[in-house]
């Protein structure tokens, strides 16, 4: 019984864990295979705006802010808010537009999955095979 119950805590843990880190994902059509928290923060400050194959990247971000849109923009270097103010100026410039924000992991997966060169980001645990990972957040 106490082995059950060990085993079943350290799952719960691994669970915990897996959950805490975000995945930044992307659709499988993008040539990289991986890129640095440097080459995502010039995505999201669309300062970067393709792909090395030239193909136009397409960003999504999540609407609400929770541990894991908090993890994400604290490795890109900046606020939801932050970034919001920006990719408003964007808008009204006419230099970008703000990533199209989603309701949940399996909505950004789905757009991610169905979008040519797009990218988000999710809970790690949330990943499936019909998009690929760039980066992991711890």
């Amino acid at each position: 019984m106490k082995n059950i119950l060990l085993l079943a805590f350290v799952l719960f843990l691994f669970g915990i864990n897996l959950n805490a880190q975000v995945a930044v994902i992307a659709n499988k059509s993008i040539s990289e295979s991986s890129i640095s928290t440097s080459q995502l923060t010039d995505i999201y400050l669309s300062k970067t705006k393709v792909w090395a194959d030239g193909t136009k990247i397409i960003r999504f971000t999540l609407k609400s802010d929770d541990e894991t849109s908090s993890k994400f923009f604290g490795a890109v270097g900046k606020s939801f808010a932050d970034l919001k103010k920006l990719w408003m100026k964007l808008q009204l410039t006419g230099e970008g537009q703000a990533p199209e924000a989603l309701g949940s992991d399996d909505e950004v997966l789905n757009k991610v999955a169905s979008t040519p060169g797009a990218i988000g980001f999710v809970k790690a645990g949330k990943v499936n095979d019909k998009v690929k990972i760039l980066l992991t957040i711890k």
